[in-house]
């Protein structure tokens, strides 16, 4: 065992020779292509502490303009979210959403009664989402994300009814050809989607809501707002509910 750990030595001996070597080497040739002083002044990193101007008390007002911004460079998906959960045992789990409508009192998703995350939420009906929103304007990074928390309840049939009325094409195929997490033969599975498809254009296949075609809402007790803009340090609000009304605190990024 002492000569194992000899061995080791040199070896380790050796590999810090090598790296050394390459720094050298690597620091050599910085030296030799670097800039003028004049653009090392220019390219200096910067910092700043950033703050979130607002003057909304209630956190609904808020999202909605950050949500408006990102609508503008983000015409094709500007309304996904990541959706966690957990089990009574506090075994988490989280998948990307799409926000299916904002009500004045919560965030609204609609998924497959049976698919894991409503396992979850029989057992413990309380969730979180996080909207985040990167985009770019003027080579100027503005970084935004949301985080909600609260119960969550399943909506009235009617209100199911009404999202999934407005539901695309594809994704009224997909309640009634897919049970959320099994395994399937992608083959079969394509053969049977063609089917419906074909089925439904020539009227002979309705694709009303399924039962198990669900929706739920989350109302938050707590909503967080974060923003950077470039190399900054984050800012951050957080809006805890107390009874009607909403109490906002600035904390640390």
């Amino acid at each position: 065992r002492v000569q194992d750990l000899h061995t080791d030595n040199m070896l380790e001996s050796r590999i810090c020779r090598l790296v050394s070597a390459v720094s050298i080497r690597v620091r050599c040739q910085s030296t030799a292509n670097s800039p003028s002083p004049q653009t090392n002044e220019a390219e200096k990193e910067t910092t700043g502490l950033h703050k979130i101007q607002t003057k909304y008390t209630n956190p609904f007002s808020l999202f909605k303009e950050w949500y408006q911004d990102n609508k503008v460079p983000n015409k094709v998906v500007s309304n996904a979210l990541t959706f966690s959960t957990s089990n009574r045992s506090g075994k988490l789990s989280s998948r990307t959403l799409i926000l299916r409508r904002l009500d004045e009192d919560g965030f609204v998703i609609m998924t497959d009664g049976r698919s894991r995350k409503c396992k979850d939420l029989e057992e413990n009906p309380y969730a979180s989402m996080v909207f985040l929103w990167l985009n770019m304007t003027d080579g100027v990074l503005l970084s935004r994300q949301v985080r909600a928390e609260g119960p969550v309840n399943q909506l009235t049939p009617k209100d199911m009814e009404e999202l999934y009325e407005v539901e695309p094409l594809f994704c009224k195929i997909r309640a009634h050809i897919c049970h959320q997490g099994r395994p399937v033969d992608w083959q079969q599975h394509k053969e049977n989607h063609d089917k419906v498809h074909r089925l439904w254009e020539e009227g002979q296949y309705n694709l009303d809501r399924p039962d198990h075609v669900v929706a739920y809402k989350l109302v938050p007790e707590g909503i967080e707002f974060y923003e950077a803009n470039g190399l900054t340090i984050g800012d951050r609000l957080l809006y805890q509910k107390q009874g009607k009304e909403w109490e906002v605190t600035r904390i640390a990024a």
